[in-house]
């Protein structure tokens, strides 16, 4: 009688990579994201310099 305990494991199949449209909306969003941030930051760090 055999063992169940040596059967192989099940390997799960290789993942696809992402399609490239969704690669680029999401770099966009990324890069849009930390584009606005940036330019928060520059816009508060003038208005904190420039006496009101």
């Amino acid at each position: 009688m055999s063992d169940p305990s040596n059967a192989p494991v099940p390997v799960a199949p290789p993942t696809a990579p992402p399609p490239v449209g969704t690669r680029i909306v999401g770099f966009f969003l990324l890069a849009g994201t930390m584009w606005i941030a940036g330019l928060l930051a520059l816009f508060r760090a003038v208005m904190a310099v420039v006496p009101t």
